[in-house]
């Protein structure tokens, strides 16, 4: 953010401040603990664990011993390749931290993103999703009580593409796609590729599937459906009963065809939204498989805050 005043800068740092002690109070409170990620990360490795992440946008630095590194694009990428390696059996972590991403722009600059967030590893059933997402929902509810969380579930697209003859590029084209809402552009992909009715009615309509539990549930049930597509719908619908117990059932939006940018989530996934502003202030979900590349399958879930954006909120509200 650009100021044309001091007295400007100090009150929004002032604010900024002042809503990273907030929500670090309430990740406290959970029963979370402060951790500090490494500023740098392997080129190579990260590009090929995040196949979606657009390399143009990654700040690019030479070590001294000529190799390629960047500056972290992603926390949770940069915490888990520390702590997998030294996994203990029934070790279980809920940690969260106050950091910045870096991106490059453009105008070949270089964008600092300050984020705070958590991760809760260790824990495989449905307890820490519902933990988590209460967390999330109590976070946005605390800067704005008209805000609204989209939920979904990675294994719904996932074994939908199960179902289509894609090599890794063409899955990587197709999910793009749906990322962008690009339903134009979809169906004419379809069209190349060698489709059943029900799998192309399905991809199709795949972006009207969204709504309440009940109306998503009830459109899916249209369309093909195979195990780990009905497993998604299954273990959203136990998340609603959670929701609608801790009465936020009128703050929750169904998507199944939401997609991330860093695709390495392997279940629920969700993004939180406040209003007068288009970008998602809360995103995250569940990436088990995603620990696997570092040496070992451990249970994991977590969500970052974009503490800029929400602080530009909070800062133009105060005006």
């Amino acid at each position: 953010m650009q100021y044309l005043r001091i007295e400007d800068e100090i009150n929004y740092s002032r604010k900024r401040y002042e809503i990273r002690r907030k929500i670090e109070d309430m990740f406290i409170a959970e029963g979370f603990v402060h951790i500090e990620p490494s500023v740098f990360e392997d080129f190579d490795k990260f590009t090929s664990l995040n196949k979606r992440a657009k390399k143009e946008s990654m700040v690019k630095v030479i070590s001294g011993g000529s190799d390629v590194l960047i500056l972290r694009p992603d926390i949770t990428t940069n915490l888990i390749k520390g702590l997998i390696p030294r996994w203990q059996n029934n070790l279980k972590l809920k940690l969260f931290y106050s950091s910045t991403i870096f991106r490059s722009n453009d105008a070949s600059n270089v964008k600092e993103i300050r984020q705070m967030g958590v991760e809760y590893l260790g824990e495989a059933s449905l307890k820490a999703d519902k933990e988590v997402v209460l967390i999330a929902l109590r976070v946005l509810k605390n800067f704005n009580d008209k805000f609204i969380l989209e939920m979904s579930s990675s294994k719904y697209i996932h074994g939908l593409l199960k179902e289509i003859d894609v090599d890794e590029s063409g899955e990587k084209e197709v999910k793009d796609l749906i990322y962008r809402k690009n339903r134009y552009e979809l169906l004419n992909y379809m069209e190349g590729l060698n489709l059943s009715e029900k799998i192309y009615d399905t991809l199709a309509n795949l972006m009207d599937l969204q709504g309440s539990i009940e109306a998503v549930e009830a459109s899916a049930r249209k369309y093909y459906l195979n195990d780990e597509m009905e497993e998604a719908i299954a273990e959203l619908k136990e998340l609603n009963d959670f929701i609608v117990k801790e009465g936020y059932k009128n703050y929750v939006h169904y998507d199944l065809s939401m997609v991330t940018e860093l695709d390495y989530y392997d279940g629920l996934i969700f993004k939180g939204y406040l209003p007068n502003s288009y970008t998602a202030i809360i995103s995250g979900g569940r990436y088990d498989s995603f620990t696997e590349v570092f040496g070992k399958k451990v249970p994991a879930i977590g969500f970052c805050i974009d503490i800029d954006e929400l602080t530009e909120i909070k800062f133009e509200e105060a005006k």
